[in-house]
């Protein structure tokens, strides 16, 4: 039986700027971001093959939390802008 593993990769999105990184990347983007400008960040997640990413997580000037069962974006949307 052969085992395959997907890598998981991380976005960070603030209105229309969008980073790819690792987990800890993305997060420290948007603990800046929310410091130099309005607005949420949201960051999702998605495995190779998915054409969805996922919002696990939302960061604003007053609370960071988890998203459990978030709404998806396109992964052709988030790689174009």
């Amino acid at each position: 039986m052969e085992v395959i593993f997907f890598m998981r990769t991380f976005f960070a999105v603030q209105q229309h700027k969008t980073i790819n990184a690792g987990w800890q990347q993305c997060l420290l983007w948007a603990r800046q971001q929310i410091h130099e400008h309005e607005g949420p960040v949201h960051l999702l997640t998605a495995r190779g093959g998915d054409k969805e990413a996922v919002i696990i997580a939302e960061i604003t000037l007053e609370h960071e939390r988890m998203i459990d069962g978030g709404r998806t974006i396109s992964l052709k949307r988030l790689m174009n802008g």
